[in-house]
């Protein structure tokens, strides 16, 4: 009985979370777009554009892959889209990243932010099919028993990523703050304003919004050429 009670729980939880985040997508696609050289402070908008570093990326565990952020989560029974699939495990981690749409560059902070991305590997473990290293390394960092006494167990692994010269929408409030990369450029005059950049944020009335998701990046493709490899 008890098992039955926690299994309703956790099937609830899922609902809520996956209506969260669909919530949130269906707002940033329906937002119109806001190029950063119209930004005004603490105005609620929309921004789409290319991803770059800011400093060192992370290294995705199940891939590893390059990136500024990563999301995985591990389904036990079936796969990760069955009635009878049970999410064992979530991990998300991000850093800061710009996002650059052609008439300027954003910073922007994943680890504050709700972020609805895609889950663009798909990959199981069970009796028929050993989990690889990078599997069994990641099972062991996050405590979760990957092996009965019979052997495997039968799971399924998603991730997703944000990596370089990925298009992505931002949807939050901009700032202006101190440009810490541009402080040594240059010999400036102990009158001058320091340098600034943008910063993407939350607000009272709404929260920061990251996504890679077709539907919310539309189809700027053409609009973005040459933007994964302008200048810095």
């Amino acid at each position: 009985m008890i098992h039955v009670v926690a299994l309703g729980f956790a099937v609830l939880f899922l609902w809520a979370y996956i209506a969260f985040r669909t919530r949130f997508v269906k707002i940033l696609k329906d937002a119109p777009r806001c190029m950063i050289k119209d930004f005004r402070e603490n105005e609620v908008v929309k921004i789409v554009g290319t991803l770059h570093y800011v400093g060192e990326p992370l290294v995705s565990p199940l891939t590893g892959r390059a990136c500024a952020y990563y999301e995985i989560g591990i389904y036990k029974g079936g796969n990760a889209v069955s009635p009878g699939s049970l999410r064992m495990n979530e991990k998300i981690l991000g850093v800061e990243f710009e996002i650059d749409d052609g008439t300027g560059r954003v910073v922007v902070d994943p680890s504050i932010a709700v972020v609805c991305i895609v889950l663009d590997s798909h990959t199981s473990s069970g009796m028929l099919d050993d989990p690889t290293e990078r599997q069994i390394a990641y099972l062991e960092a996050q405590k979760v028993k990957g092996r009965t006494w019979i052997g495997p167990k039968e799971l399924t692994y998603r991730e997703g990523i944000l990596e370089e010269g990925e298009i992505v929408a931002v949807m939050g409030t901009g700032s202006r703050e101190v440009d810490p990369h541009a402080s040594n450029q240059g010999a400036r005059g102990y009158r001058d304003a320091p340098a600034t950049r943008w910063r993407m944020q939350g607000h009272k009335k709404q929260c920061l919004v990251i996504s890679d998701k077709p539907e919310t990046v539309g189809n700027l493709s053409e609009d973005l050429v040459g933007v994964a490899d302008s200048p810095r």
